[in-house]
């Protein structure tokens, strides 16, 4: 039995760009809710940058790939960057002319304005501001860095790093995530305070930051628009985003 399902939000719960999930699957997830079961927000956003979606309640909030975890009574799980591999990561950025976005629990401001990096953080409906104390802003703990940069450039940004990976939904640019962090760790912590076993999770996801997610879950759903290496993993692949493929897969497994 199912006890807890973990949303993507971004091509997944709604396409991207779209601001409210579709009233029949809105519908459908209060069906779930009826029947017991915890629908949680998972996503690369920052907490503070999850969206509102009318007439739904989610019981809980992965953000930050899995970094900070949260529901409305308190914060279930937090995992900071290390502070030396974040001055590291700048140092690389600089190298190769790209700025750099950080993520507190409270705020996201970047090195400099550079229109690669905005247009990432507007495609999610987001805004970038530029930073003007960067030595206060690093005093605190970073969740997440983002950088405009291709897949090759990987290496190059982690150069001389430890404790750091990168996750990516789009080709042009990347979230920086601890090591061996990710939705997937979130996700056990939150089964722990739950006292939810792994075995009644399902997720649902398209892109390359879900992939570790989908595995986890006991079903990993991959929508009908996800990356190639993301069906390859999944045990289902459902129809695309627009093509009602949560609702699909809820009656595939019986959930409706």
């Amino acid at each position: 039995m199912i006890k807890i399902i973990f949303f993507d939000i971004d091509n997944t719960l709604i396409p991207l760009g779209a601001t409210q999930i579709e009233p029949k699957l809105i519908h459908a997830l209060h069906q779930l809710q009826a029947k017991g079961i915890k629908l949680v927000l998972a996503t690369g956003r920052p907490s503070f940058y999850v969206p509102h979606f009318d007439h739904i309640h989610f019981d809980a909030f992965l953000t930050f790939n899995g970094q900070y975890c949260f529901d409305q009574n308190q914060t279930i799980y937090a995992d900071p960057l290390s502070h030396k591999d974040v001055i590291t990561v700048l140092h690389n950025a600089k190298q190769i002319h790209k700025a750099v976005a950080l993520t507190t629990n409270e705020k996201l401001e970047a090195t400099y304005y550079q229109p690669e990096l905005e247009r990432y953080f507007t495609i999610a409906n987001q805004s970038l501001s530029i930073t003007d104390d960067l030595k206060t802003l690093l005093n605190q703990d970073i969740y997440q860095m983002m950088i405009a940069t291709k897949e090759y450039q990987d290496m190059q940004v982690l150069k001389n790093t430890h404790h750091l990976q990168i996750v990516r939904w789009i080709d042009f640019a990347a979230d920086i995530i601890p090591l061996g962090g990710g939705k997937a760790k979130g996700i056990a912590a939150m089964l722990k305070h739950y006292g939810i076993h792994k075995d009644e999770t399902m997720a649902f996801g398209d892109g390359g930051n879900d992939a570790e997610m989908i595995q986890f879950a006991h079903i990993g759903v991959a929508m009908g628009n996800a990356k190639a290496e993301v069906k390859d993993i999944a045990d289902y692949v459902t129809t695309d985003v627009d093509k009602d493929g949560l609702i699909n897969a809820f009656s595939h497994f019986g959930l409706l």
